[in-house]
């Protein structure tokens, strides 16, 4: 058995994450993130605005999965339509399409 390079060197480094939060509010017509946090706090969630503004425009480096599974409900859409996936090079991308 082979063994296999680590991920960056086969694929020219790391998948990067972006959130598309703000593109998905807009769909749905919500026009601030104070608007976003008190859709959150009636299901439950409690997070402050600045908290949320930092998630929301991508400064954050951790976000629970509390928080994401609240948006998803709040802004009724799926994990994939708040995460945008870039692939460093077309073979990572391929791979991704495969699955």
């Amino acid at each position: 058995m082979s063994q296999t390079e680590p991920a960056e060197a086969t694929t020219g480094g790391p998948v990067t994450l972006a959130f598309r939060i703000r593109v998905v509010m807009a769909e749905r017509g919500i026009r601030s993130v104070a608007a976003l946090q008190r859709m959150l706090k009636t299901i439950g969630i409690d997070i402050s605005v600045p908290q949320l503004i930092r998630i929301v425009d991508g400064q954050s480096t951790h976000v629970s999965t509390t928080v994401l599974g609240g948006l998803v409900t709040v802004l009724q859409c799926g994990i994939e339509d708040l995460i945008a996936v870039n692939a460093p090079d077309s073979r990572t991308a391929r791979a991704q399409a495969i699955y």
